[in-house]
């Protein structure tokens, strides 16, 4: 069995939402433990001790990974989070003894085992992933590849949940790899370091099930999430939830109910809940070809 980790980069302001990813993970390992790190983006020493308390609280735990945003990344500081910029540099700071990795936004949430990618076979890959949600409309998803370089009728993979042979990687190289081609070309990335990372691993990434990554977008289309991705702004934390993940709210008020965090959550209104469903009933009925086209590629993939 490889040795196997799960990690989170945050910052101060998602930091409750990391913890809680991680935790997700925790409760839904049935197998071999892994090791939770969390790449922390210039925390003080009281935000690390947060960190330290909401896992002895869980029973579980978490080492934080110090983490300052490099000179060579400031440049884009003021257009990319620093949580996306840390990503592109996690290879420094990751345990040696790591050889399978499992990269996790601080938005997303597991909701079933996931045992089985820590023993997936690759198959010689570097890179497991799930398409973007993009992948759906060929035009755009064409477009974007063309701008920023990569080869003519290639997959795009959403960088939310991402699954790494990390002895490949290092062995390789390829993040380093990544940091020359954000530095060369990050003016042309509009989707800050996924771009860079699909760059990397262009045709070289083995194509995981949409339910390893079930995006906002996709969750009508999956039947049985594992991984839950709330892509978009709103989030279920928020007052503004949307309407899909609605019922995931309370897994973030439950988890952090006795930490110093519980304000992080925010209840929608009766009016915000009906807003809400009004919403998403219109962007049903108004996007009917969008979502037509979203279900033929991935209920097919």
């Amino acid at each position: 069995m490889q040795q196997g980790a799960v990690i989170v980069c945050s910052d101060v302001n998602m930091l409750p939402a990391a913890c809680c990813t991680l935790l997700s993970v925790k409760r839904n390992l049935l197998g071999p433990a892994v090791e939770f790190l969390l790449l922390g983006i210039d925390l003080k020493l009281n935000e690390i001790a947060d960190v330290e308390n909401f896992a002895r609280l869980h029973d579980m735990a978490i080492r934080v990974l110090p983490y300052n945003t490099p000179d060579t990344a400031l440049q884009a500081r003021g257009r990319w989070s620093g949580a996306t910029l840390a990503r592109l540099y996690m290879d420094l700071h990751i345990p040696d003894h790591i050889e399978r990795l499992l990269y996790l936004d601080a938005d997303v949430l597991a909701v079933s085992p996931v045992d089985e990618l820590f023993t997936r076979n690759l198959q010689g890959k570097a890179l497991a992933a799930v398409d973007d949600y993009v992948m759906a409309f060929p035009e755009k998803a064409g477009a974007r590849q063309r701008k920023i370089g990569m080869r003519e009728d290639g997959r795009y993979f959403n960088a939310g949940v991402l699954l790494f042979d990390w002895s490949a990687c290092r062995e390789r190289e390829l993040f380093a790899r990544t940091r020359e081609i954000f530095e060369e070309r990050s003016h042309l990335f509009e989707n800050n370091d996924q771009d860079a990372l699909n760059v990397t691993f262009d045709g070289d990434w083995l194509v995981l099930d949409p339910r390893w990554n079930t995006q906002t977008g996709l969750l009508p289309f999956v039947g049985r999430p594992a991984i839950l991705h709330f892509t978009g702004r709103k989030k279920p934390w928020q007052a503004t939830v949307p309407w899909v993940h609605r019922r995931m709210a309370k897994h973030y008020i439950e988890d952090l109910g006795n930490t110093p965090w519980a304000s992080f959550c925010r209840q929608p209104s009766m009016a915000g809940r009906v807003a809400g469903f009004l919403s998403h009933l219109g962007k049903r009925l108004g996007g009917l070809t969008r979502v037509a086209r979203t279900r033929a590629y991935f209920s097919n993939n």
